[in-house]
C-alpha cells in the first residue's frame, strides 16, 4: 500500500517535465536544459517502473498466501463433514470451489483491491494537478467525465451478471466430466457415446454464450472509453486554442495536459477491469465463503478414546435417511466381545445401514447405541474410527502404492506387519508377481488390479489396523470362490478375539457365526444359529434354499 501510495504521488512529475522541455529547453534552444530534463525523465521512468515490480511481487505474495491459507482451510473445513452431505453433493462442485473459485478470489488480492485504490489514487493526483495548473480547462476537460461513470456502472451490472453466469456453467461443466470420466466403463458398455456427446454439448455452448454475454460488454464498454477520451481532448484542443490568443496558453502545457487526459482515462478504464476481477472475486468468495459457513458437522465432543472389548448394544434403535421414512424400525441387538454375528437378509433390508451406525457415520434418530455399555456418543471420532475396522462392497484405492493404499500413510505399521497380514490373507503371492511387488502403483481407484484383487488389498487394510471390531460389508461380493475360500479360512483366524459383524447376501459366508441375525425392511425378523435358523423353517430357511437349491 506504501508503494502504491509513492507511485500514485509522483504521477504528475513526468507531465511537468515535458512541458519544461517544450515551453522552457525548446523556447530558449536550451540543449543541456533538454538534456538535463530527459534524464530526468529516464530516472523517473526507472523508478517508477521499480516501484511497480516491487509493488507486484508483493501483492501476488499475498495473493498466493492467501490462496494457500483458504484452499487449506476449506479443505480441512470438507473433511469433516457428515457422509450424509456427500451423499448429495456433485464432486464436481467441491472441485470448482477448491480450485477455480479460491484462485478467482486470490485475484482479488493479486490485481483487485491493490489496483483499484492505486487507480483510484493516481486519478486523485492527477486531477489535483490539472487543477492546480488551470482549474477552467480541467472542468473543460471534465465535462465527459459522469457520463463515463454511468456507462461504467452500467458496464460493471452486466459483467457481474455474466461473471455468475459463467461461474455456474463451471460448475455444470466439472460436475459433468467429474462424473463422466469415472462412469466412462457404463458410457462405453451402453454404447451411448452420442448421447452424452450431445448432452455435453448443450453444457458446453451454455458455458460459450456465458463468456460471449461477459465479451460484449466489454466491446461496447471500451470503444465508449476512448470516445469519450477523444472528446476530453477536443474540448481541452478548443479551450487551449482560445486561451493561446491571449497568451495564457502554451505548447508545453497543451502537451502537459494532453499527457494528464491519456493518464486520466488509463485508470478509469483499468479501474473498470479491476472492478470486473473484483466484482468476480465477490462471486467466487460467496461460493466459497458459503461452503465455509456449511455446518454439516457430527457432534464430536466424545471423551473415550479406545474401545477396549468391543461388546455392541442396540436399545430400540430407529433411523432415517429422510425425514419420516425410516430406514431400521425399533431395532433391538446384543453382541458379546469377541462375537461373530452375521446380517443377513434382501436387498435394502437395513443391513449396511447399522454397520454404519455402529461407525456413527450417521447419527440414529431414536434410541441409544452402547459400546462396552456407555453411550456411542462417549466415544470420540478417533476412537471408533481407529478401533472399528471396515472392509466395504466399494473398495476404493487411490492413485498410490499398494502399501501406502494399505497403510494409508500410518507410520505405525510396519511393512513387515503388512508382509505378515497379507499371506494370512493369501495375497502375497500375487503381491508378489507385480512390478515393484507392495511398491506397486494401482493407479487412480486402484485400474490396475481386478476386483478380486481390490477386495482383497482392503481386507489387509483392515486387518493390519488391529481393531477390537471388524465389518465385513459384502466383502467377499467381488471375489471368486478361490478367494473367497481363502478369506473365510484367514478370517476364522484374524477374528479370534475381536469382535466381528459379518454382512453377506453368500449365506455359506455366515454359517461359522455364533449368531445371524436377519432383516426384512428395517426389522429384526430372526435371530440364532445357522442350523437353528434352518430348523425354524422361517426367511432364513427360504433365503437358503433358494441360494442352494441347485445343489
Amino acid at each position: 500500500m506504501a508503494l502504491v501510495l509513492l507511485l500514485a504521488a509522483i504521477v504528475g512529475i513526468r507531465p511537468g517535465l515535458t512541458r519544461d522541455m517544450l515551453d522552457v529547453g525548446v523556447r530558449d534552444h536550451n540543449s543541456a536544459l533538454i538534456f538535463r530534463l530527459s534524464m530526468w525523465y529516464v530516472v523517473i521512468m526507472i523508478i517508477e517502473s521499480v516501484i511497480q515490480y516491487v509493488q507486484a511481487q508483493l501483492a501476488n505474495k499475498v495473493a498466493q498466501s492467501v490462496t494457500f491459507d483458504l484452499r487449506a482451510e476449506l479443505f480441512r473445513h470438507v473433511l469433516k463433514f457428515k457422509l450424509s452431505y456427500y451423499d448429495k453433493t456433485p464432486v464436481g462442485q467441491f472441485v470448482t470451489r477448491l480450485i477455480s473459485d479460491i484462485d478467482g478470489v486470490a485475484d482479488v488480492f493479486s490485481a483487485g483491491i491493490l489496483d483499484i485504490v492505486r487507480d483510484f489514487l493516481k486519478l486523485f493526483f492527477i486531477v489535483g494537478f490539472m487543477f492546480w495548473l488551470d482549474w477552467q480547462l480541467t472542468l473543460w476537460i471534465l465535462i465527459p467525465i459522469p457520463i463515463l461513470f454511468y456507462a461504467t456502472r452500467l458496464f460493471q451490472v452486466a459483467v457481474k451478471k455474466s461473471f455468475n453466469d459463467v461461474r455456474n456453467q463451471v460448475a455444470r461443466i466439472n460436475v459433468f466430466i467429474q462424473e463422466h470420466v469415472s462412469g466412462m466403463s457404463i458410457v462405453q458398455i451402453f454404447n451411448r457415446e452420442k448421447e452424452e456427446q450431445q448432452k455435453f454439448h448443450r453444457i458446453n455452448q451454455e458455458h460459450r454464450d456465458a463468456h460471449i454475454r461477459g465479451i460484449w460488454a466489454y466491446s461496447v464498454f471500451f470503444p465508449v472509453v476512448e470516445l469519450l477520451s477523444a472528446s476530453s481532448v477536443a474540448l481541452m484542443i478548443w479551450w487551449g486554442l482560445h486561451e493561446s490568443i491571449d497568451g495564457r496558453m502554451t505548447p508545453g502545457k497543451l502537451l502537459e495536459f494532453s499527457t494528464f487526459i491519456t493518464m486520466m482515462y488509463r485508470p478509469i478504464r483499468q479501474m473498470a477491469d479491476n472492478f470486473n476481477v473484483l466484482q468476480m472475486g465477490v462471486v467466487n468468495a460467496e461460493r466459497v465463503f458459503k461452503l465455509l459457513d456449511t455446518n454439516e458437522y457430527q457432534t464430536d465432543d466424545g471423551q473415550i478414546q479406545k474401545i477396549e472389548h468391543g461388546g455392541i448394544s442396540f436399545q430400540h434403535v430407529s433411523f432415517s435417511y429422510l425425514p419420516e421414512q425410516d430406514v431400521l424400525h425399533d431395532i433391538t441387538l446384543e453382541i458379546k466381545p469377541g462375537e461373530m454375528i452375521a446380517f443377513v437378509g434382501a436387498t435394502g433390508s437395513g443391513k449396511t445401514t447399522m454397520a454404519a451406525l455402529i461407525n456413527r457415520f450417521y447419527d440414529i434418530d431414536r434410541g441409544q447405541i452402547f459400546i462396552d455399555n456407555k453411550p456411542i456418543r462417549d466415544y470420540s471420532f478417533a476412537a471408533l474410527r481407529s478401533d472399528i475396522g471396515l472392509v466395504s462392497q466399494d473398495v476404493f484405492l487411490f492413485n498410490d502404492s499398494i502399501f501406502n493404499n494399505i497403510t494409508l500413510y500410518d507410520d505405525r505399521i510396519s511393512r513387515e506387519s503388512v508382509i505378515d497380514a497379507s499371506k494370512k490373507i493369501g495375497t502375497h503371492d500375487f503381491i508378489m508377481k507385480l512390478p515393484g511387488n507392495y511398491d506397486y502403483n494401482v493407479r487412480e481407484r486402484g485400474g490396475m488390479l481386478s476386483a478380486g484383487q481390490r477386495q482383497l488389498i482392503s481386507f489387509i487394510r483392515a486387518f493390519v489396523q488391529n481393531t477390537r471390531v471388524l465389518i465385513l460389508d459384502e466383502a467377499t461380493s467381488s471375489i471368486d470362490t478361490q478367494s473367497e475360500a481363502l478369506i473365510q479360512y484367514a478370517t476364522e483366524s484374524i477374528v479370534k478375539n475381536r469382535t466381528s459383524i459379518v454382512i453377506a447376501h453368500r449365506l455359506s459366508t455366515v454359517r461359522k457365526a455364533n449368531k445371524i441375525v436377519v432383516l426384512h425392511h428395517g426389522r429384526i425378523m430372526e435371530t440364532g444359529s445357522h442350523e437353528t435358523l434352518l430348523a425354524s423353517n422361517g426367511i432364513y430357511k427360504r433365503l437358503f434354499e433358494l441360494q442352494f437349491q441347485d445343489e
